[in-house]
């Protein structure tokens, strides 16, 4: 309670920015926003690519004119010193690159791939993956594709994330991934599809997937505009719920800046929200009327954080000055939360948070104080943790439903709570 009460004062001496429209540039109004450090790209309503240097003050043409396009912009990637624009109407062309040399950007070449505009595109520091047919790898910045094995679904694919680790791909709301360029995936949906809302509604697809440090952040849509938000320590092996986000409205858009997540809702009664932490969530939509607080993309300089979505589609608003005091107070105190589900069949997830690097214990006991199953057992360092059991002991053998007790050892701290297993 205490580390709220500061944080809420915290927020409430920084929360005097507010959302102001951008400028936009000369042919079309932003469609698509990215971000490169402090140097914008955009895309516009026009098939025109811009660029800014001072914070959407103003906005220069990246390279030549291409034929406008009304409503043509689909994607736009930046790929270090290469820019990838695909527009989507007409008989093409549809898939551009942008190099910069010595003498600045430009000129605008088609890339190889024409017979129709990409699907998709994501990247990682060495590889470039899109959905030309099948899913195609470029690693000589889209000079030449490989296809490599789709996951074994039935339908189509949507291109999730790159790390440098895997790929993630999703066909509604099943989630895979690969470590080996396709030659193995797998589904890694676990709990995603199943902990949402109640009949008439259910999970049809992922809207949103991006990396906030050395975690993912997930969001499901439910239908009906209700949506859930997820978190995986573990690459996607697991993921945990994320509760305390204050609206069941589903989030179209997720960013994340200096250890802050940003999340943007499709809904006109919600709109920007962040957190450092996951148990608190400021509402950072001041300045937005509600037929702005939908939001499409988000897209995060040095400086400000950018929105684009509702009627005026595009807005900017300074980041949140996060000092040293609020670094201090973020995390007090050693916390250890109820399961989630609970009562439970047969997965559960345990939270807890951590203040300082300690050795970490957690165990859980049958009602006779039998140890039953080791979960961690490990140096850990600061931070929100989550762990999940699936109702098996050390040996890996089912447990009968019934009582059981989760404690948590860690440095001093030691707390005990407990939990119900239905079958």
């Amino acid at each position: 309670m205490i580390r709220r009460i500061i944080l809420l004062l915290l927020f409430m001496s920084i929360s005097q920015s507010q959302w102001q429209e951008i400028n936009q540039p000369d042919i079309g109004t932003v469609s698509i926003i990215l971000a490169d450090g402090n140097q914008l790209f955009t895309a516009t309503n026009q098939a025109q690519v811009y660029t800014s240097i001072d914070q959407a003050g103003s906005w220069e043409m990246l390279a030549d004119t291409m034929d406008t396009q009304p409503y043509g912009a689909d994607l736009l990637l930046i790929k270090g010193d290469a820019v990838f624009f695909t527009q989507n109407i007409g008989e093409g062309p549809y898939n551009y690159i942008c190099l910069s040399g010595f003498s600045g950007w430009g000129p605008w070449q088609e890339l190889a791939h024409q017979s129709s505009a990409l699907i998709s595109i994501v990247d990682n520091d060495s590889l470039i993956f899109t959905l030309l047919n099948g899913i195609s790898i470029s690693s000589d910045v889209g000079e030449t594709w490989t296809e490599i094995p789709e996951p074994p679904i039935t339908g189509y694919i949507r291109l999730n994330l790159a790390t440098n680790d895997y790929l993630y791909v999703s066909h509604g709301c099943q989630v895979y991934r690969t470590a080996d360029l396709g030659q193995t995936w797998e589904d890694i949906t676990g709990i995603l599809d199943d902990v949402g809302f109640p009949s008439p509604y259910s999970c049809s697809t992922v809207l949103a997937m991006a990396r906030h440090d050395d975690q993912l952040i997930i969001s499901m849509y439910w239908g009906g505009g209700k949506g859930k938000l997820f978190l995986s320590d573990d690459y996607g092996t697991s993921w945990t719920v994320l509760n305390e986000f204050p609206v069941d409205h589903s989030v179209n858009a997720i960013a994340s800046k200096n250890n802050v997540l940003y999340v943007g809702t499709a809904s006109t009664l919600s709109g920007v929200y962040y957190t450092t932490d996951f148990t608190t969530w400021i509402d950072f939509s001041t300045g937005l009327e509600s037929y702005d607080y939908s939001v499409s993309q988000l897209a995060a300089t040095d400086e400000y954080l950018y929105k684009t979505g509702g009627t005026l589609n595009s807005y900017q608003i300074p980041l949140p000055e996060l000092d040293a005091h609020w670094e201090s107070t973020q995390l007090v105190e050693f916390t250890l939360s109820q399961n989630y589900p609970n009562p439970f069949n047969p997965t559960t997830t345990l939270q807890y948070e951590l203040p300082t690097d300690a050795k970490v214990k957690i165990r859980i006991f049958d009602i006779m104080g039998k140890e039953v199953k080791t979960l961690v057992n490990n140096q850990q360092n600061a931070g929100f943790k989550s762990i999940q059991w699936n109702a098996t002991n050390n040996a890996g053998q089912p447990v009968s439903a019934g009582l059981y007790l989760y404690t948590i050892e860690a440095g001093a701290f030691r707390q005990t709570k407990k939990m119900v297993l239905l079958k």
